[in-house]
């Protein structure tokens, strides 16, 4: 008998940007690996955390604009990162460019499809690949993976 190695199912989301008046412009695909994914975006949205602190930390003392300018380019290019670890490149060129750089508005409409439906649904498909992985390993017939 042989043994059949099999290709997992691929899972994605997908986010639609619409215009005011209610047309989808663009629907981006995200596929979501959490073997790729997550770390690269874990890294990245806590540089975005830090980011966000750092700025409003700074908007509370009173700095002149040029330090506020960078801390908020640096917000920007921490949001930029974020979006190329979720979207890849030509997406969050896409998504930037939709929103015509207006970085706030962005922020509020992208960044709860990440932390509502990409992160909890990398986690889900995690759990069930540990699930997967340790079902094929049982003590009491000491096998393996399925080798004996």
């Amino acid at each position: 008998m042989a043994y059949q190695a099999r290709k997992r199912e691929r899972f994605e989301e997908i986010l639609e940007l619409v215009d005011k008046k209610g047309n989808i412009v663009h629907s981006i695909r995200v596929q979501l690996d959490p073997d790729d994914i997550v770390i690269k975006l874990n890294r990245k949205y806590n540089a975005l955390t830090r980011a966000l602190a750092n700025s409003k930390e700074l908007q509370r003392k009173e700095l002149s604009n040029t330090e506020l300018e960078k801390s908020f380019e640096k917000l920007g290019r921490a949001v930029t990162d974020l979006f190329e670890a979720v979207f890849g490149k030509e997406d969050a060129d896409t998504i930037v460019q939709f929103y015509d750089n207006r970085y706030i508005e962005m922020t509020q409409e992208v960044i709860p499809f990440i932390t509502q439906c990409v992160i909890p649904r990398c986690a889900e498909i995690n759990k069930r690949n540990q699930k997967l992985t340790l079902g094929k390993y049982t003590r009491n017939k000491r096998t393996f993976f399925g080798c004996r």
